[in-house]
């Protein structure tokens, strides 16, 4: 993998990736609202709907009163099929949009996989958000919705109600797959990944970190929250897989009287995880750390051999992206099958324009750290 400039940033993912004594650091983190309330909102009901539950209630992690307020059934159905269970805010309706128009039905369908997308509750001045929901779910069936705010610090929330959902419903599936709304995926490469038979228990892009102690550094965490100096090894929540049989060790690796931690990619698939006992597949070779390679895979005609890249928050390119994996599997083509290191490939990529980020959306970043 080419090395990237540190100028590339995205607010609110960081990766550590080791090369000498600087790591970069990714964490899945792109809500829009920063309050970092962790309580659960009221059964929000605008309507009757197919796809609203019955308002049985549990607990999920310190919410002892979580229910959904709207379930999906993708996972029924005469075949089995493998969830990519989407991290999504709840007014990415664009987004969720570009996602399902990215692979032809027939192409997911031929490789055995659905998306179903995990959402929290609007704020409440978002008075749209929740019925526009609504009729997503209606038309879609492909909407979880869980009854606490989308926020910043929430995320582990939503993190453990997606593994809880898939244990509850997906009983004949043999993977769960879990990433975030803005990153493309290559469905052809993540199916033959699958398909290994020496697979662990979780596949995925393994990172080692050390707690960030600077009280200023939006990333910090204290001693009462993490009392060690380094990290258990953990995925990066771009994407990850993980084996039928893991997800519910993790969710019986929670403590009952827990204290919440809010890195939910850390806590999952590292604290967790190693509770469990847990292993896990390095696929670190098969990311890339900027949309720039995308770019240039969709422009120069040629296949991309990864496995996950981000977007950059530019939806076009998970259409884009896609449709030109689909065209050369379609056609065979040779020339797509080839990902060229060349320096003309490279330079590709000072084509790449940065927008100007939207901030009230909250985006994702990468930072170079050093931990001296």
């Amino acid at each position: 993998m080419a090395s990237r400039p540190s100028s590339w940033r995205y607010e609110n993912i960081f990766m550590f990736f080791a090369v000498n004594t600087s790591f970069l650091v990714l964490f899945n983190a792109f809500s829009a609202d920063h309050d970092i309330t962790r309580r659960s909102a009221p059964p929000m009901r605008p309507g009757p709907s197919p796809m609203l539950t019955g308002g049985r209630r549990r607990l999920l992690l310190d919410l002892n009163d979580f229910e959904y307020i709207v379930d999906s059934d993708v996972c029924s159905g005469p075949r089995s099929h493998t969830p990519i269970v989407v991290h999504s805010h709840v007014g990415h309706f664009e987004r969720r949009r570009a996602i399902r128009q990215s692979y032809p039905r027939t192409v997911l369908d031929r490789l055995g996989f659905r998306h179903v997308f995990m959402v929290g509750l609007p704020s409440s001045v978002d008075g749209d958000v929740q019925p526009r929901l609504l009729r997503e779910s209606h038309r879609h069936g492909d909407v979880v919705q869980g009854n606490f705010r989308e926020a910043y610090r929430n995320l582990t929330y939503k993190h453990t109600m997606g593994l809880t959902w898939f244990a509850e419903r997906c009983p004949r599936s043999d993977y769960l797959v879990k990433m975030d709304d803005d990153i493309a995926v290559n469905v052809f490469k993540l199916n033959a990944v699958l398909g290994r038979p020496d697979n662990c228990d979780l596949a995925g892009c393994v990172i080692a970190a050390k707690p960030i102690r600077d009280e200023g550094n939006k990333w910090y965490v204290s001693r009462a929250e993490f009392a060690g100096d380094a990290y258990p090894p953990f995925l990066s929540g771009w994407l990850y897989a993980a084996r039928a049989a893991a997800v519910p060790r993790l969710l019986r690796a929670i403590g009952v009287h827990e204290k919440y931690f809010w890195i939910d990619d850390l806590y999952v698939t590292g604290i967790l995880a190693e509770r469990a006992g847990l292993a896990f597949t390095d696929l670190r070779p098969d990311f890339e750390t900027d949309p720039g390679p995308i770019h240039c895979c969709v422009h120069k005609r040629q296949r991309c051999d990864f496995l996950a890249a981000p977007t950059g928050d530019d939806d076009s390119l998970l259409q884009q992206y896609a449709k030109q994996l689909t065209r050369c599997k379609a056609t065979n083509s040779t020339s797509c099958d080839v990902f060229r290191k060349s320096k003309l490939h490279h330079n590709c990529l000072d084509l790449w324009k940065k927008k100007p980020l939207d901030a009230r959306m909250g985006k994702p970043s990468i930072e170079i750290l050093n931990w001296n």
